[in-house]
């Protein structure tokens, strides 16, 4: 049992990091713009760190909602990364990573040793947490980013994009409600 809360504070922290990362990038760096290539590159690099967890998710999560979830964040977040590629071509660039791309991966990259060394229950409350935060936080980078973006073509996949997170936070929360309420014992009738 210590070792689940040991396991469970690991990952609360790291996704502590990375909002706390991201706020501090924003408040020290409000005038800071990203380049086009950038965006797209922010882009792939959140649609990657979400395959890679649902793919774990896939094989390792316990309760078949939570599988099927994976399954979902899996197949749109691949059709995301497809999207980005064909954006890419169509505005003539190449993606690059900016410096909060790799602030992100770091942290993903924990998160997920974090991840591999819990099963069963555990690791379907500890994913569906880490998706839901995940999520939010892509969530809020894509508004951020469609709010200061010049190019109406890249704004508007950052805007058609947003529904999908929203889509993906909803399911999560849903999913983190149901398996809440199966660690909940039953009250017997007197």
């Amino acid at each position: 049992m210590t070792r689940i809360r040991n396991l469970t504070f690991g990952i609360v922290a790291v996704i502590g990091s990375i909002l706390v990362g991201c706020a501090f990038f924003q408040q020290v760096l409000p005038g800071l713009t990203l380049s086009d290539a950038n965006v797209v590159g922010l882009l792939d690099s959140i649609d990657e760190g979400e395959m890679d967890a649902a793919q774990l998710a896939q094989t390792r999560a316990s309760d078949p909602d939570v599988q099927a979830f994976a399954g979902r964040v899996l197949n749109e977040h691949r059709d995301l990364a497809e999207a980005n590629g064909r954006l890419a071509a169509q505005l003539s660039l190449e993606p690059e990573r900016p410096s909060l791309a790799s602030h992100l991966k770091q942290t993903h990259e924990q998160a997920m040793r974090n991840l591999r060394a819990m099963s069963g229950a555990a690791f379907d409350r500890a994913y569906v947490r880490y998706e839901i935060q995940q999520h939010v936080q892509a969530f809020n980078v894509l508004e951020a980013a469609a709010e200061s973006e010049d190019n109406v073509t890249l704004k508007q996949e950052l805007v058609r994009t947003g529904p999908d997170l929203l889509s993906h936070i909803s399911a999560a929360r849903a999913l983190e409600r149901h398996l809440g309420s199966e660690q909940r014992p039953a009250i017997a009738s007197p």
